[in-house]
């Protein structure tokens, strides 16, 4: 079986599409203008949605947008939520593995007064207005609005199993219809890839989309191993779309990408590109631009060359804080929480000196390595 995005290549599928017409609820209530690539997304969802064909997933719904990062994924997901919305669908629980992703879907979604808010000042779906709305649990929820339950996946599985007052419960989704929306998905799938999902996130995942047959489960990741025989086997049926870096550049949409050879060995690049990292900034703070140079370290070509790497002795960098939340505990579980029974980690704190000749050596190197 091909994967469900494939379907939508063929020629007969490609005109299907071309006939498929966004819903107002979308196109005039999201503040920002909508991509060809994200107006695709719509469609190939309103497809699924609308259309009898082999290959349509079965209820309850669950799909998946695998789209690279900066293309515009929260976008997606609030014009969803709008059409769902206009299908009947009130209540929405959206979960990642971050608290600092939260907070910035947060201001997406319920922030007016920040430049990302992403809806009109006013959503007026079929002809009456719309609000959207933070609760807590889904006894807050009303019928008339778009109600958000915002949370972390280890939240959301601690709650679910071990209960307290005000905490959601399984039984609060027995008698409602809901969709569940899964930002960087590619964290919940621990329990395929161990093939045991007794007790993990993934589980509560899947129990709470199947307490109804209507419930809808939206995932989106820019990550998916498709090397991974069993991440292949759960999601070939569920990938609605594959949008991935390359297509993405390819469309220049992206930021643009300049890649520089290096020929030294793996500890002497990673070297090498904090010294450019740091020269980068100094030069850009010294000529009054406002610059946030970004270095990615990338993984091996393969995955079977990222395992044998875990071999050896070396550490790098898995997650750097330039400021601890309020919860700093919590971000570092969720950094931890990546890691393997058999891997090992250390938290380095670095603390900056009030002075700044503490770094004239580094300047100096960035200098000759710019020469």
């Amino acid at each position: 079986m091909a994967f469900l995005h494939e379907i939508f290549n063929n020629p007969f599928a490609r005109k299907a599409l071309a006939q498929v017409s966004l819903p107002n609820g979308i196109t005039d209530n999201l503040k920002f203008g909508i991509r060809p690539y994200q107006e695709e997304a719509f469609k190939r969802y309103l497809y699924t949605e609308q259309e009898d064909f082999d290959e349509k997933p079965n209820k309850p719904l669950h799909l998946l947008y695998n789209m690279a990062t900066g293309s515009g994924k929260t976008l997606v997901m609030a014009g969803l939520m709008l059409h769902l919305y206009e299908k009947g669908y009130r209540n929405f629980l959206f979960f990642v593995n971050s608290n600092n992703i939260i907070q910035k879907t947060k201001d997406n979604f319920l922030n007016p007064q920040t430049s990302k808010y992403l809806f009109n000042d006013k959503v007026v779906i079929n002809g009456k207005e719309v609000l959207l709305k933070q609760i807590d649990n889904f006894d807050e929820a009303d019928n008339e609005n778009i109600n958000i339950k915002f949370t972390t996946i280890q939240q959301l599985h601690i709650d679910l199993n071990n209960t307290k007052e005000n905490s959601v419960t399984y039984e609060d989704f027995v008698d409602k219809k809901l969709v569940l929306i899964a930002d960087e998905a590619h964290h919940l799938n621990s329990g395929t890839k161990s093939g045991n999902l007794f007790g993990s996130w993934e589980e509560t995942v899947l129990q709470i989309l199947h307490q109804n047959f209507d419930n809808i489960l939206l995932e989106f990741t820019a990550t998916l191993d498709y090397e991974s025989r069993e991440i292949v086997n759960k999601y070939k049926d569920k990938v609605i779309y594959k949008y991935d870096l390359s297509q993405f550049r390819t469309d220049k949409f992206s930021k643009e990408i300049n890649l520089v050879r290096s020929l030294y060995d793996e500890k002497e690049r990673i070297i090498q590109a904090l010294i450019l990292n740091l020269y980068r900034q100094e030069l850009a703070t010294i000529n009054n631009v406002n610059l946030k140079p970004v270095i990615l370290f990338k993984a091996k070509k393969t995955i079977t060359e990222s395992e044998q790497n875990k071999e050896n002795d070396d550490a790098f960098p898995i997650r750097s804080f330039k400021y601890l939340e309020d919860d700093p505990l919590n971000n570092f579980t969720n950094v931890f929480s990546s890691l393997d029974k058999e891997d090992k980690a250390v938290y380095q704190i670095i603390i900056k000196p009030i002075g700044s000749r503490w770094n004239r050596k580094a300047k100096n190197a960035a200098s000759l390595v710019a020469k």
